[in-house]
């Protein structure tokens, strides 16, 4: 699986019009690597006040790839498209799942969008849901550098976001951003954190309140954002700015 991994992270390479050998630099001569094999019972299993569907929230993972072998019938992985819809990636033998992290989308400028997922439990009865993630590892001491992505892939880009109206809809935050952090490990921890909050109020207490803050100074900006687009479709757009919208309340 590691030298599947780096294989598949040189084809990305060169589909992004780059050396083979332009993430190299990102990994350490040993790299390490993580699978896990993960069990997750149907609703019939758990106790009634744990019976909801979600098996796993909405999260991004942290490295380059991620490489998911569905080892049992069930459906349940979801991912969300650009327009905020799960769709569902039914399992096919023989095939493996490939999701792009938070990594690679912050080397890239954005190029290679990280894949928002999530996991539902099985139904009462359908019996347990086997999965096996291969994790690519990453080295914990490389820093934020950008690959330089070619104008003409770029350009691609933006036309597709253009497209759509500057529009992507996401139930997840991008936390690996550029200037944030220092290095790669350090944004991996906080999105640890981030996604087990119960491991980060035992051993990482500092690291979690930062990211609660965070959180809710975003969703206060969100609100805020919410009621101007509110006003603004009540009003016709008639206000001339954001500050006229706030001075009527005196």
């Amino acid at each position: 699986m590691a030298t599947l991994s780096t294989t598949f992270t040189s084809l990305i390479a060169e589909a992004l019009h780059l050396p083979s050998t332009a993430f190299d630099r990102f990994f350490d001569e040993d790299q390490q690597h993580k699978l896990k094999i993960i069990k997750y019972p149907d609703l019939s299993f758990l106790p009634k006040d744990q019976q909801t569907q979600q098996g796993v929230g909405p999260h991004k993972d942290s490295m380059l790839t991620t490489y998911l072998l569905q080892a049992s019938h069930h459906r349940g992985l979801q991912a969300q498209n650009l327009s905020g819809e799960w769709i569902n990636c039914t399992p096919i033998p023989g095939t493996l799942v490939v999701a792009i992290g938070q990594g690679l989308e912050a080397l890239t400028h954005g190029v290679c969008a990280s894949t928002t997922h999530r996991v539902l439990s099985p139904e009462p009865g359908e019996g347990p849901r086997f999965s096996i993630p291969f994790f690519q590892g990453v080295s914990y001491d490389a820093t934020f550098e950008h690959v330089d992505i070619p104008d003409e892939i770029m350009a691609i880009r933006e036309e597709i976001l253009r497209e759509r109206g500057m529009d992507k809809r996401d139930d997840v935050e991008f936390t690996f951003t550029k200037g944030k952090w220092g290095h790669l490990g350090e944004a991996t921890l906080v999105n640890r954190v981030r996604s087990h909050p119960d491991v980060g109020e035992r051993w990482y207490p500092d690291i979690l309140r930062r990211i609660r803050e965070e959180q809710r100074e975003n969703n206060d900006e969100k609100e805020m954002k919410d009621e101007v687009a509110m006003m603004e479709g009540e009003d016709g757009g008639g206000w001339k700015s954001l500050g006229e919208r706030i001075g009527v309340f005196g």
